[in-house]
């Protein structure tokens, strides 16, 4: 590229994960020229931080309740799914046999190939896929039509003209202005198990295009993790991953449950982030680190004792016979141990005789926590992605504040707002069917 240079294309994808090249590969297999535009210097994002399960609910009515986003959204994504492992089937990804993943379905499959297959369609059908470059604005005409973008790179500035532009530059996560803006002031010092490239450069250029900044901000998926000793080798991310605080107990500082812990982890960290000190003992049983602390979550991962590798990074946690010694490790680390002690009591009572007045109440699993040894382990909110962001309709197409659509802009993965809100059913689902959705939109069904 050279200084001042212009090129054009079909579709011009900005940013180059999940959703954008699920985007850039669909277009330019169907006949598109595309420009895939990415900040990093690497394709993937925090895709290929995952385990490459593509999942999601195994129905309507339970992307709904996990979901807890916009139905009509959380509908793109479970009527989109059967497309797009169709598509990745036809093009050779390795895909294990189906799996059970939380509350619904899905497969491994090979991401890394996933991603380079579309960058390799992109280049096949006349397109550029163009690294370490920067989108510095959208360009409009006089109507307010997307027109392209100014980006930047260190060869120099370059224009791109586009018919139609995507953004999916994977949501905010990265940025602890817009954590504590959008999600919660504590959130400004959260643990990013994410890529560090994705600060909101989606919902700036969206907005500053015309674009609302909206939907279900304050919901993000991520998991409660044990206190690194370091935050820096990505395998800490699934090692030190307390999945299971769904089938424990989760208690402040206060001493007391703050929600329900059986809805699952990932809307577990988002209420424990706003508790004092944005921390939480997670309390379980033998039965329940037999079953749940040393299974992996989905049938493909590893197996690990999640007490036993946090307490090896640096973890503050204690394997105890008695609650009274539970109750010693609260109040040497700042929790009252006696309020602990009692609703651990209380829970156990009234999971045999009184379910019905659980306050919080649970959805799901009301088993005791009573079978020495105990598990108490001190977590902290650790964030992947966000689920706001731009506000689109079922089409990808970015809306403004009134509902009318910018011309020629669309967004997707977590650039877009709305489909998930509390809850969660999928992000590699989420980031590829709405990336399919945005090429299809833009003319390339």
């Amino acid at each position: 590229m050279t200084d001042e240079a212009t090129i054009t294309c079909d579709l011009l994808v900005i940013g180059g994960g999940m959703a954008g090249m699920s985007a850039a590969g669909w277009a330019a297999a169907r006949g598109a020229r595309v420009i895939v535009v990415e900040k990093a210097a690497a394709l993937g994002g925090s895709a290929l931080l995952s385990g490459g399960v593509f999942w999601t609910a195994s129905s309507r009515e339970k992307i709904e309740l996990y979901g807890g986003g916009d139905p009509a959204l959380a509908g793109i994504v479970f009527d989109t799914y059967p497309a797009a492992v169709a598509w990745l089937r036809s093009r050779g990804i390795q895909m294990s046999p189906r799996i059970d993943v939380l509350h619904g379905q899905g497969y491994q499959i090979d991401i890394h190939a996933h991603i380079r297959g579309c960058a390799d369609l992109v280049e096949q059908h006349g397109g550029f896929v163009i690294l370490e470059t920067e989108t510095t604005a959208l360009l409009q005409d006089e109507d307010g039509t997307v027109t392209g973008a100014r980006t930047r790179h260190v060869d120099g500035e370059v224009t791109v003209r586009a018919a139609a532009t995507l953004l999916a530059t994977g949501g905010y996560q990265a940025s602890p202005e817009l954590r504590a803006r959008y999600i919660h002031p504590q959130a400004e010092r959260m643990l990013l198990r994410a890529n560090p490239i994705s600060d909101g450069a989606g919902l700036r250029l969206g907005a500053a295009a015309g674009g609302e900044v909206a939907g279900t901000n304050a919901g993000f998926y991520g998991h409660l993790v044990s206190e690194p000793r370091v935050w820096d080798d990505e395998r800490l991310y699934v090692a030190l991953s307390q999945y299971h605080s769904e089938h424990a107990l989760l208690i402040n500082e206060a001493g007391e449950r703050f929600c329900d812990e059986s809805f699952g982890d990932h809307a577990n960290t988002a209420q424990t982030v706003r508790q004092p000190g944005s921390r939480a003992i997670c309390f379980w049983d033998s039965r329940a680190h037999a079953a749940y602390a040393t299974v992996p979550v989905v049938s493909v991962g590893i197996p690990l004792d999640k007490m036993q590798v946090a307490i090896d990074n640096g973890g503050k946690g204690v394997v105890a016979g008695t609650l009274d010694e539970v109750a010693a490790f609260a109040d040497a680390h700042g929790f009252d141990g006696a309020a602990t002690c009692a609703t651990i009591a209380a829970f156990n009572h009234q999971a045999r005789h009184g379910w019905e007045v659980m306050d919080p109440p649970r959805t799901d699993d009301f088993a005791a926590l009573d079978k020495p040894p105990f598990y108490a382990l001190i977590v902290h909110p650790a964030i992947t992605f966000t689920f706001g962001g731009l506000t689109i309709d079922t089409g990808a197409r970015v809306l403004r504040a009134d509902g009318t659509p910018v011309p020629a802009l669309f967004a997707a993965g977590s650039d877009a707002g709305g489909a998930f809100g509390r809850g969660y059913a999928g992000g590699l689902a989420l980031a590829a069917t709405f990336g399919i959705t945005a090429a299809r939109s833009a003319g390339w069904a």
